[in-house]
């Protein structure tokens, strides 16, 4: 590597040292005056073929909901998180839905409710399968109750 090309990364390490600025608490009033873009996130998942049990307990029982042969590719870009301040106090957090989707085989194989969380389902109310691609528009908001 010549001398000129390693002497690029070390200026900008250099110049990174004096960015990072001194940490201070905001109180809730300052808080609130914080104004910024939100976040985004890019979802890049891939899950193997899995079951995925949730138990609840009504009245000494414990019934499952059991999803089988969950798993399979999905992409979504991008998500972004936005917390809005409202003049009339009415803040809220503001979910943009994603712009790209995509999916390969990404789903449940079967669904269904049981008390043993282990065994093959005796009935399924179904399946659920997604391949393609789609593009989303919108926000969800969600406020404080």
């Amino acid at each position: 590597m010549s001398a000129r090309l390693f002497a690029v990364p070390l200026l900008l390490a250099a110049a990174a040292t004096n960015v990072f600025a001194e940490k201070k608490a905001l109180d809730d009033d300052e808080l609130r005056a914080v104004n910024g873009h939100g976040i985004a996130l890019a979802i890049d998942l891939k899950l193997n073929t899995g079951n995925v049990a949730a138990g609840f307990a009504v009245g000494g029982t414990t019934t499952y909901a059991v999803v089988q042969g969950f798993g399979g590719e999905l992409q979504l870009y991008a998500i972004t998180i936005d917390a809005v301040a409202n003049a009339n106090g009415s803040d809220y957090l503001a979910i943009g839905m994603p712009a790209y989707l995509h999916a390969r085989d990404f789903g449940a194989h079967a669904i269904g409710v049981q008390t043993d969380a282990t065994a093959p389902l005796a009935s399924s109310f179904g399946a659920l399968t997604l391949n393609g691609t789609a593009a989303l528009t919108g926000q969800l908001n969600l406020w404080a109750k």
